[in-house]
């Protein structure tokens, strides 16, 4: 599995939506649900797998899914 559909696993549990159902430019307040204590759970469940940690200033910021996988990626240093 790689890295993209690892956050859409990730997205899904907390989403409570299929991670099929999950897409890079879906919004990850208006269209999948997430509100601000969902989010902050996602940004534990990445901190926690991937040993990343994204400050609160640039969480609030993002607001897709490509976004967070983005981020993710960049702080794992792995090739997009």
């Amino acid at each position: 599995m790689n890295l993209e559909q690892e956050i859409r696993e990730a997205i899904a549990e907390v989403a409570a939506v299929r991670p099929a159902d999950i897409h890079a430019e879906d919004r990850l307040r208006e269209d999948l649900g997430l509100d601000s204590v969902s989010s902050m759970e996602l940004l534990s469940v990445l901190a926690e797998r991937y040993d990343v940690d994204i400050e609160m200033e640039e969480a609030v910021a993002i607001t897709t899914v490509a976004q967070i996988i983005e981020v993710t990626r960049t702080r794992l240093g792995a090739p997009s």
